[in-house]
């Protein structure tokens, strides 16, 4: 039963350069990060290397998208909030920054993404093409087109594949300095001697407050304790664990943790559920639940497996070492030598993505044209005009 739980996950590349006309490939030939280098204006220069104008421009498109989803409010945003877009220009550079420097340290240290890694991500989420028709479908779903999906995260083809190609960087900078005899890794058997420090254990919760959090009390107690003593029963008479725990547990975290739940003895689980799992043998069941804040805990201590290990390795390095690949690179981030051109920081949205797109829709439009000086809406009425001109019109998005 996780009482709080932070969980450390190893961040894919945020964003990587759309390759638009000319490109310069920069890693494999099949998976790489692409540059566009036709359009030769500097817009920001990290270590020596400059980011021109194309590969600037998706990273912003990027986030442009980002942001107006994330606020909800469309294009609307950058009327409202004139600021946002100053906003907009840093989480830009911090985009450009982050894919440099993992690109650039993946080349600086001659690394490689060999066919032994291409078929260890076969099936899984780093498989491109799998997750692209997995995606494909569940867009259609939806009625939706990959393309049309791609345009609303500010993307198109070539940026998606592009997602992958610094994944698969970051991946092997995380091996190089990570995994078995990696940089920065710990020996294998103090590894694995850390990891005896885990658990891994299932239980059958049997809540004893309502669905408010409020302490159950009289006939509603009374069944909770009953349905306890009849699990119980059930589960000396020889009845399979899982199927109970699968019929039975109120425990939320079931439907994410079905294989059980593994910790360690460091506060982020309840007390009395890592007290009882420790006082069990690998396979035993209590004989008696155990009793915590959320209820009545029925535990079965399960085995670690060496799967197990494998996913929780990074975890096992963090604690013993401090570092992950995440904390280098923001390292590296934090040492680059970045400049930029004088008036960067007051770059509009027009100035990086052309007029057209400059032209943001204002607040009066949202609400179906401005009020004029007499108190009269300027929006035109349809009733009365057989032609408007774009430039005026402000008609409102519900008719």
């Amino acid at each position: 039963m996780v009482k709080s739980y932070v969980k450390r996950i190893a961040a894919t590349a945020i964003m990587t350069a759309v390759c638009l006309g000319a490109t310069v490939q920069i890693g494999l030939p099949n998976v790489a990060y692409a540059v566009d280098t036709s359009d030769k204006e500097v817009m920001m220069t990290i270590n020596g290397t400059d980011i021109l104008k194309n590969e600037y421009v998706d990273y912003y498109s990027y986030c442009k998208a980002m942001m107006e989803n994330s606020y909800g409010m469309g294009e609307y945003l950058w009327s409202m909030y004139p600021e946002a877009v100053q906003q907009l220009v840093a989480a830009t550079d911090n985009n450009c920054l982050y894919a440099r420097t993992v690109v650039d340290k993946f080349n600086e240290l001659g690394l490689n993404v060999d066919e032994a890694r291409n078929k260890a991500w076969r099936g899984s989420a780093w498989d491109l093409k799998q997750t692209k028709n997995e995606t494909i479908a569940k867009l259609a779903e939806q009625n939706m087109t990959f393309d049309e999906w791609l345009s609303s995260m500010g993307m198109d083809e070539k940026m998606y594949n592009n997602i992958f190609a610094q994944g698969y960087y970051y991946e092997a900078l995380n091996d190089y300095y990570f995994g078995v005899n990696g940089e920065n890794a710990p020996a294998e058997d103090e590894i694995k001697a850390e990891f005896e420090k885990f658990y891994k254990a299932k239980h059958i919760l049997i809540m004893n407050t309502d669905e408010y959090g409020n302490e159950l009390t009289g006939d509603a107690l009374a069944e909770k304790e009953e349905l306890v003593k009849q699990i119980q029963q059930e589960l000396a008479d020889g009845a399979d664990f899982d199927e109970l725990m699968n019929k039975y547990s109120e425990d939320t975290g079931l439907t994410t943790n079905p294989d059980g739940y593994i910790f360690q003895d460091d506060g982020s689980f309840v007390d009395e559920f890592v007290q009882g799992t420790d006082a069990l043998e690998i396979g035993e069941v209590s004989s008696e639940p155990v009793k915590s804040d959320y209820g009545w805990h029925i535990i079965k201590r399960e085995a670690l497996t060496d799967e197990d290990y494998e996913a929780y390795r990074p975890q096992l390095v963090y604690n013993l070492t401090g570092m992950t690949i995440d904390s280098l690179i923001e390292q590296w981030m934090s040492e680059a030598e970045v400049t930029y051109p004088d008036g960067h920081e007051d770059l509009t949205i027009a100035d990086i993505l052309g007029e057209e797109a400059g032209d943001i829709p204002s607040m009066e439009d949202l609400l179906g044209g401005s009020s004029s000086d007499d108190g009269t809406s300027s929006a035109t009425d349809d009733t009365t005009t057989e032609d408007t001109s774009t430039d005026n019109s402000a008609t409102s998005s519900a008719e």
